[in-house]
């Protein structure tokens, strides 16, 4: 699962690095030869998109996913088991969130593919929206599994505390 992620991630980077050069490349023809590319600004929309979908579980999975620790930190020096059990059961709302928008997205995905929905304007410009439907899909079910993996881990913790020698490094969340 954790090649799965990093194969989801390193895609969402390269995707984010293909956008960075159309992105300039259409400055470039706008303002020096007065021809922009077609399609861009609903390329970039789609493709923030695709990003983040592609790129939640991994970020999730190395501890990058935004949040404020200061009160979890506060409480898991005093009790560290209740840090855990809190933890854990972020990660299970944060299962249950992908869960909710998996089944949302579902319908999106067969009305955009059996109706052939697309972004841009017929004899300019035209996108399809399923293949960022379908990536939603896929993040929404990594993420989710992710965040179980999390949960699990969390909650394993609570039972069985790391021993002392692993929390003299310094390292951790």
């Amino acid at each position: 699962f954790d090649q799965i992620t990093s194969v989801m991630n390193s895609i969402g980077t390269a995707w984010v690095f293909v956008l960075l050069v159309i992105i300039n490349l259409d400055i470039g023809g706008r303002a020096l030869l007065n021809h922009p590319i077609r399609g861009v600004p609903e390329i970039v929309a789609l493709s923030i998109v695709a990003c983040v979908f592609l790129q939640i579980a991994h970020t999730l999975k190395v501890g990058r996913l935004t949040r404020s620790d200061v009160l979890l930190d506060w409480i898991g020096r005093r009790k560290p088991g209740l840090r855990h059990l809190l933890e854990g059961i972020y990660y299970l709302v944060g299962a249950v969130l992908m869960a909710i928008l998996f089944n949302a997205s579902l319908p999106m995905l067969g009305k955009a593919w059996l109706q052939g929905l697309y972004v841009g304007a017929e004899g300019d410009f035209m996108a399809p929206i399923w293949p960022v439907k379908l990536i939603i899909l896929m993040g929404c079910l990594t993420a989710a599994i992710q965040f179980l993996i999390c949960a699990w881990s969390e909650f394993r913790a609570i039972v069985q505390p790391p021993a002392a020698s692993e929390n003299l490094d310094g390292g951790g969340r």
